[in-house]
């Protein structure tokens, strides 16, 4: 079976073309679409400098099969699964880190598959699939002499292959909401505890009650003025808490172009119709995704209005499954987001390093069990509190 897949590697989305990309990509996996990964390049968020693109393909027939996409990273900037320890370790140890594979989507920690695979394959074929995509992208690393290679906020299914492929598994958390089949926003209240319906319900009256305009445009309502306003939302909120932003105009112009219909946009405007914040979001089928948030005011609980209450609001009145809002949570779990695991892959070359750190990720994939389970049980959410 090996032999009937050719597998190259590339280093341009722009040798691929969108529609073999995408016929590759589940609806749970939206930032991996050919239109989002190409406009980072195109817009030169990616590239050359920094998250050079490794593209692991294989084909038959002249179809595409299957597609790894992975970067070479010289710092670990905008991966959200934090190796920085590692580094330094290796730094202290006279051992380079840098340069390293990473397999995640640049800037976005967002779970979803990290081998792309032709949905007409079988199951055993994905699997052969994806182990030999793997190897070929572990002997890139080692001919490239890169430290390692790392799957970030990958699949169940693709932490089992990845196992298999002697890459060691890490366990984190993130907080996501899920719908229980909710008719409106006050039955998925009532599955909450009464204080925290309470201060709720407080929360959107305020909001409701200040002044503001909000609204949600997906689509067409979608303009071009939009690109520019998010950018600025964008660029005001990395700039306080980050410095250097990682994305530019270009790249928000050429989603507004390429990607606007999985885009939806929550835009809160003054009483004299001036945008002062809002929330960049993503959303394909069932699934809705939390990007990008900033306010040129600071309005108490707009940020919650924006980034969680309106989001659960669309995904109700559409029957969607899930709504996932990024890294870190206290403020998602206190409304009604649960804990759950996220999981990444580590492949690291030096015998020594790999030792230490398939010791660590023993002791840390045990703590992050207890912490989730831990956080689950004290959850707003009666029935997880309960069981």
């Amino acid at each position: 079976m090996s032999e009937s897949f050719e597998i190259t590697v590339s280093h341009k989305f722009g040798e691929f073309t969108r529609e073999d990309w995408n016929l590759l990509v589940p609806a749970d996996s939206v930032f991996q679409e050919y239109e989002f990964l190409a406009g980072l390049e195109k817009t030169g968020c990616i590239g050359d400098s920094d998250w050079t693109p490794v593209l692991i393909s294989a084909r038959r027939n002249g179809i595409l099969w299957g597609v790894l996409p992975a970067y070479i990273r010289s710092d670990s900037y905008g991966e959200y699964i934090f190796d920085f320890q590692w580094a330094n370790a290796f730094h202290r140890a006279g051992i380079p880190y840098y340069p390293k594979l990473t397999v995640a989507v640049p800037f976005t920690p967002v779970t979803g598959s990290r081998i792309l695979l032709h949905p007409n394959l079988s199951p055993s074929e994905r699997d052969f699939l994806s182990s030999e995509l793997l190897q070929r992208l572990v002997h890139f690393g080692k001919e490239k002499e890169t430290s390692s290679v790392h799957l970030l906020f990958c699949k169940e299914e693709e932490r089992k292959i990845g196992i298999q492929n002697s890459f060691a598994p890490r366990l984190s958390h993130q907080y996501h909401w899920f719908n229980r089949g909710f008719a409106s926003f006050d039955e998925f209240l009532a599955t909450l505890v009464k204080d925290r319906r309470k201060t709720i319900r407080q929360e959107r009256r305020k909001i409701s009650e200040s002044g503001l305009t909000i609204q949600t445009l997906t689509g067409d309502a979608i303009t071009e003025d939009h690109a520019h306003i998010f950018y600025e939302f964008y660029k005001d909120t990395h700039s306080k808490k980050w410095g250097q932003p990682y994305l530019n105009r270009q790249f928000f112009i050429e989603m507004y172009h390429n990607f606007r219909h999985r885009l939806l946009l929550v835009l809160a405007s003054d009483p004299e119709g001036k945008p002062i914040g809002g929330s960049w979001n993503v959303f394909r089928e069932g699934f809705l995704f939390g990007r990008y948030w900033g306010a040129l005011e600071h309005i108490p609980n707009l940020h919650f209005e924006c980034c969680y209450y309106r989001l659960i609001d669309y995904a109700i009145e559409h029957k969607m499954e899930r709504v996932e809002a990024g890294a870190q949570g206290e403020h998602k779990f206190l409304r009604g987001y649960e804990a759950v695991p996220m999981y990444s892959l580590h492949h690291i070359y030096n015998e020594q390093g790999r030792a230490a750190i398939e010791s660590y990720l023993e002791r840390e994939i045990a703590m992050e069990r207890e912490n989730i389970s831990a956080y689950n049980a004290q959850s707003p959410i009666k029935a997880l509190r309960e069981g």
